[in-house]
């Protein structure tokens, strides 16, 4: 039972409001999409996005758009549920075929704690999934040399579902060189496995986005310095914490063992070193590609026997994920019928505003914006990659208070503002610049320019 205690109590705790600002304008865009169909184009929602917006997440975004549309807010609140108990269910059917029941058990709970401070409503949750399964299956190739084409289809749907698809070609190229650094492949056989990532590649520039995808990483890349999430993570977190530990148990087991360790498990470990340690946003990842691997050598490691899986523990584990998606659902509509962000005590003052509006908001109000009050046009929301660089760091300065401050709200030519009572530009605008005050919330404040 103790896998599905594990998936039944993941499920549980995933239950939650929706809280991620980004949660809202992924809503929105779903619903653009489900009127419009155009996958990349000028921005529909903002007058200051500079850059083009491609919609590569766009499966995701029809599902809760249509999820919303037929039930509301708690549906799309359950996806959380629904994509923890995804992860957790392809950690156990990975891990089930090299590790016992004990070890399963315990490691999808370290990959859990190890993925639990980036586990919000988002495309996201696919890529973490999707991880699993990729790793699981190349480690398997690592095994067998056999070529898994269905990886293929699974990164177009990847490819179609969030940015970081490319981190599945990237695992089977790290295996197809571990294993000729192994001498396990001739030249014939290692091509044939590398056709596998080449292929998946290809595939994802077959999506509705087309081969503009392939850009879509590069173009985030200039703005990880200034979004917290794309920091580098410290230990004091507790998820790169949980990774840490997994690795230390890792290196720990091949140094007691006295003898080479095979290429391919190295370099996939250093894989996910490598993106645990790049940014917070990836210590997840990392950890999606870790499990199968200490799966494998902790079992080595123990004298559990790895017992078979019997047609019990499948109806235990997929009926605790069943019981757990169904507690979920029966709960979220009294726990996520509002939203758990925004400035939701200014909603009447909000809705009043012509139509076009353009509001110097709080970057973590943007996406709310978007989705709660179409009338007004944000100055700024999380698809910080359509704004200019430059236009980004000058709203920086103008949420920090900075000198120069000033040049921003003439440069947007805002005539309300939605900010947080406690940042300094909500003090300046009132005392410097002569703004009033339409309405305090609890926490945010609308302002309107003078006349």
């Amino acid at each position: 039972m103790l896998p599905g205690l594990v998936l039944l109590m993941g499920a549980v705790r995933a239950l939650q409001p929706v809280s991620d600002p980004d949660t809202f304008w992924h809503i929105a865009a779903g619903g653009y999409l489900w009127e419009h169909w155009a996958f990349s184009g000028p921005d529909p929602w903002s007058d200051m996005s500079t850059q083009p917006w491609r919609l590569h997440e766009w499966l995701p975004q029809l599902g809760m758009s249509a999820l919303y549309d037929a039930a509301g807010l708690p549906a799309v609140a359950w996806l959380l549920p629904v994509g923890v108990v995804a992860i957790l269910l392809s950690l156990w059917w990975w891990l089930r075929r090299s590790t016992s029941l004990l070890i399963t058990a315990l490691l999808m709970a370290v990959v859990f704690v190890g993925m639990s401070g980036s586990l919000s409503l988002r495309p996201h949750l696919v890529t973490f999934a999707l991880t699993v399964v990729t790793s699981g299956a190349w480690l398997q190739t690592s095994l067998d040399g056999k070529s898994r084409w269905w990886l293929v289809p699974v990164t177009w749907v990847w490819a179609c579902s969030h940015g970081m698809w490319f981190i599945g070609p990237i695992i089977g190229v790290v295996v197809v060189v571990g294993m000729c650094l192994d001498r396990r492949l001739d030249l014939r056989a290692c091509l044939r496995l590398v056709l596998v990532p080449i292929a998946s590649v290809i595939a994802a520039c077959l999506t509705p986005v087309g081969p503009g995808l392939l850009l879509s990483p590069f173009e985030v890349s200039e703005y990880t310095s200034y979004v917290q999430e794309w920091q580098s993570p410290s230990i004091r977190d507790v998820g790169f914490a949980a990774f840490v530990a997994l690795c230390g148990v890792l290196v720990l087991i091949w140094a007691r063992r006295g003898r080479p360790v095979p290429w391919v498990r190295v370099l996939l470990v250093g894989s996910a070193v490598g993106l645990a340690l790049l940014y917070a946003r990836t210590v997840p990842v990392g950890m999606a590609i870790l499990a199968p691997v200490a799966a494998l050598e902790i079992q080595k490691a123990t004298p559990l026997l790895r017992e078979k899986v019997s047609r019990r523990e499948v109806g235990l584990t997929l009926g605790a994920a069943l019981a757990g998606l169904t507690l979920a659902g029966a709960l979220v509509p009294s726990t996520s019928a509002k939203p758990g962000a925004g400035a939701n005590d200014l909603d009447s003052q909000l809705s009043t505003l012509p139509a076009g509006t353009t509001v110097c908001n709080d970057y973590v109000l943007g996406g709310w914006l978007i989705w709660k009050h179409p009338n007004i046009r944000p100055a700024v929301d999380g698809r910080t990659e359509i704004y200019g660089l430059d236009y980004f760091k000058a709203y920086l300065k103008f949420q920090s208070g900075s000198p120069g401050w000033e040049e921003y709200v003439g440069r947007v030519g805002c005539s309300f503002a939605l900010l947080a009572q406690t940042d300094a530009p909500a003090a300046g605008l009132v005392h410097q610049q002569g703004w009033s005050v339409v309405r305090a919330g609890e926490r945010y404040v609308l302002l309107r320019a003078p006349n």
